[in-house]
């Protein structure tokens, strides 16, 4: 599930957040080891974009702090996930009124 209000805020293209989003989830798959060790290519099968669409994307994430990379591979940062927890928490008490909520303003 893409969340828009969250990729809008965050200035992301469709790619970019999707490829946050799938880091995000397959690192968080095994709490021993939390990072994601997908190949680019995945993302480019998966979602169907270009080698530089991925290239692209990876680095937009990292320059905005949404994901670090090291040695073992990918995670998403605590910005991603503040990110997109507080729009769900946000949602679920106030539903689509947007307008009101913190995040917003």
């Amino acid at each position: 599930m893409v969340l828009h209000d969250v990729r809008e805020k965050l200035g992301l293209p469709l790619s970019t957040y999707a490829i946050v989003d799938s880091v995000h989830k397959l690192s968080t798959i095994n709490p021993g080891f939390p990072y994601c060790v997908m190949s680019k290519k995945g993302p480019r099968e998966i979602f169907d974009l270009s080698e530089s669409t991925v290239y692209r994307a990876l680095n937009q994430a990292e320059e905005k702090g949404l994901i670090e990379r090291c040695e073992f591979g990918l995670r998403a940062t605590d910005a991603w996930v503040r990110s997109v927890e507080m729009f769900s928490i946000h949602k679920r008490r106030w539903g689509d009124c947007q307008n009101d909520s913190p995040l917003y303003k």
